[in-house]
This record gives structure tokens, sequence and C-alpha cells, in this order.
């Protein structure tokens, strides 16, 4: 009964140990379509009663981008850059998008290579390079709001001083930090190709920052926007959204970012 019991005892480990490094493989090659897990649906032009105007960009690399562009109300005035999260699209944040433009606000929904019908292949440089180009034709000044994954994004481009505020939503301190928490067993801190870590970028960022997260997030831990918030200290204004899971954007949180920007005057006048 013993050497029965022993030999099912090493069966069982056996095949844990072939389970956990087929898993591991899996993580390994096919990390970027997790991380990246694209909408590539073509999306249709705006319609011609939108605020909206389809726009393509041309990148040095070759890479074109199809962005949606609402100019502000009168030259001057903030445009936001809105860039989404890794499961997104283009449209996602249009209705918010409509909603800052009501307040007299530009608005410029970015996108990505890979995402919403723009061809080629996402990953971190890849959409660093992506948000320089879209920036690089929209006046100042000029407020980044990122959700998720396109918070990296943001942080990134704030902290090359491309912008005079930013709003991040649904942020994390790295990846490989939200990767640990998903797979704890696994090195993913180790084998991540694509780091997007915002938190060593912190000390580079000199805007006032808004920071959004919803208290019950389970794709990126509500904690981490707590410790973005920390570490930013004073320079840094954290609503938690009570009972929201990941996405708490749309029209719900303009209120609260068209007063921020009344205080730190940046709002139309």
């Amino acid at each position: 009964m013993l050497r029965f019991l022993r030999n099912v005892l090493i069966l069982l480990a056996g095949a844990f140990v072939v389970l956990y490094f087929a898993v591991f493989v899996l993580l390994l090659v096919y990390q970027r379509q997790l991380l990246f897990a694209g909408n590539t649906t073509v999306i249709a032009p705006p319609s011609a009663s939108s605020i909206y105007r389809a726009v393509t960009i041309k990148e040095d690399d070759g890479a074109r981008l199809t962005v949606w562009k609402a100019p502000p109300a009168r030259q001057g005035l903030p445009t936001f850059v809105i860039f989404y999260g890794n499961a997104s699209s283009l449209t996602d944040f249009a209705e918010t998008g409509e909603h800052l433009h009501a307040h007299g606000y530009g608005v410029v929904l970015a996108a990505y290579r890979g995402y919403s019908g723009n061809r080629g292949s996402p990953s971190e440089d890849g959409l660093m390079a992506d948000a320089r180009a879209i920036l690089s034709g929209v006046p100042k000044p000029v407020v980044l709001w990122g959700h998720s994954l396109g918070s990296g994004v943001a942080a990134r481009m704030a902290s090359e001083s491309r912008a005079e505020a930013l709003i991040l939503e649904s942020p994390y301190t790295s990846i490989p930090d939200v990767g640990a928490r998903r797979f704890p067993i696994y090195p993913v801190r180790w084998f991540m190709r694509d780091r997007f870590d915002t938190l060593s970028l912190l000390p580079k960022i000199k805007v006032p920052v808004l920071i959004f997260h919803g208290t019950r997030d389970w794709i990126v831990p509500y904690d981490m926007g707590v410790t973005l918030a920390k570490r930013f200290g004073k320079q840094a204004m954290f609503i938690p959204i009570v009972g929201a899971a990941h996405e708490p954007h749309r029209s719900d949180l303009v209120p609260f970012v068209t007063r921020w920007l009344q205080r730190k005057g940046l709002a139309p006048r």
C-alpha cells in the first residue's frame, strides 16, 4: 500500500512538473499575444455628423496609424490625447471625448500598430513610437489620458515633457508587477520583454497628475494606483472609484476631470 501511494505521489509530482514547464513555455513564447490582446477590427470612419475626423499618421519606420481628432473650441485651449487599454480599440473613448469636447477641449483618440485595423505588431517600443508620432502633430497645451496599458504610454510621454497634465486610469506600477500577481509561481519579472515600468518614471514626471482606480479592479490591482499616488505625493490627486472594476471611464469621470483642470488653470474660460 505504501509503495502504491509513493508511486501515485511520484506520478502526480511528475505531472505537475510537466504542466508547470508547459505553461512556462507558453508564457515565454506567447507573452506578447497575452499582453497585446489587441482589437484588430477595422474601425469605420466617423460619420459626417461626428465631432471627429479620421487622420492618417505616417511614421519614420513605415507604420501608418489612423486616429480620430476633434479640434478645441479655439486656439490655445488644451487638447486631450487618450491612449486606450490592451484589449480596447480606437472608439472606446469616443463618448468620453464627446463630453470633453462639449466643454471646449480638443480631443485626439490615439491608436496603436496592430490595433483598430492598423498594420504592424505591437511592442513597448512600437507603442511609444506611435505615441510620439501622434503627439508631434498636436499643439500644446496637451492633457494625456491613459487607461490600463495606455497609462504606461501616457506616463512615458509625460516623462518626456510632452504634456501639461497627466491622467492615469486603472494604472499599474509595471507590467511585470501585474504579471507576477497573476502568475505568482513563475519568474515573470525575469522573462518579460515589455516592461512599461511606470513607477520608475515618476521622478521625471513634473506635471500635475490625476489618478482614478476602481476599488474592485481584478485586472490591475487597486493598490497599484494607491502606490503610484503615494509616490507622487502632493503632485497627484487620487480618486478611488468605489465598487468599480477595471473600466470606470466613460462620461462618469469627466466632471472630476474638468474640475481638476480648472484648479490647475487648464480649463477653458
